[in-house]
């Protein structure tokens, strides 16, 4: 057993304690005069040169798609469409059928007269006619029938007979791939726009005479 002053039976004498405190007091005070107050550099970061930041992950970039533009119908066939020879003459040059109804009145219509090789194509690539039609003639009665495949405007056909005497007159709806042939022969057909003839009061019965003559290529 112990009998050094401070100590009784092996228990820690209470003035012992105090004086531990009271130093370890002392002693951070004096290390907080020698650090002169300077900020302590966070843990982790080094103390040479500045560090750059990093991103945690290469950014993604997004292609952002650039709107189509909104394609609309042209007045004239596109580069890619096949028209008739004779889209390209001026209206004011074009020969010309006399259409006459029933009192006398008479009407005049502008024709393309393609050759028999382009009826095939007829009005097809067409967006407008500007009052003009087209002519189709045969050397004999017929009765062959029209569409409207990739043609782009509605129309109206009249039939005409070996006498210039109109035997009948429907429309044609645009793009339409159906077949339609008249209900009696004859031999010429006038295209015009949509409901040029119903316009003027022309019908069936009326007459229409083609006021140029022919040219030798059809008539072979």
């Amino acid at each position: 057993m112990s009998t050094e002053p401070g100590y009784h039976q092996g228990v820690i004498h209470p003035l012992r304690p105090r004086l531990l405190h009271v130093v370890a007091l002392l002693l951070a005070l004096s290390v907080a005069a020698c650090s002169g107050g300077d900020e302590i550099m966070p843990t982790g970061e080094p103390t040479g040169e500045p560090s750059i930041a990093t991103p945690s992950s290469t950014p993604t970039i997004t292609a952002t798609a650039t709107p189509s533009p909104t394609l609309t119908p042209t007045a004239t066939p596109t580069p890619d469409e096949r028209v008739a020879s004779t889209f390209a003459i001026p209206t004011e040059e074009l020969p010309v059928a006399v259409l006459t109804r029933s009192d006398g009145v008479r009407y005049e219509l502008p024709l393309e007269v393609p050759p028999r090789a382009e009826y095939t194509v007829g009005l097809s690539g067409r967006y407008h006619l500007e009052g003009r039609g087209m002519l189709f003639w045969y050397t004999e009665l017929v009765r062959r029938p029209f569409w409207m495949k990739d043609t782009h405007i509605d129309l109206s056909i009249a039939f005409v007979d070996s006498d210039g005497v109109i035997v009948e007159i429907f429309d044609m709806e645009a793009e339409s791939v159906e077949f339609r042939v008249a209900g009696d022969f004859y031999r010429y057909a006038l295209e015009a726009p949509l409901g040029w003839y119903a316009e003027r009061g022309l019908a069936a019965g009326d007459t229409a005479k083609l006021d140029f003559p022919i040219p030798e290529s059809l008539t072979e």
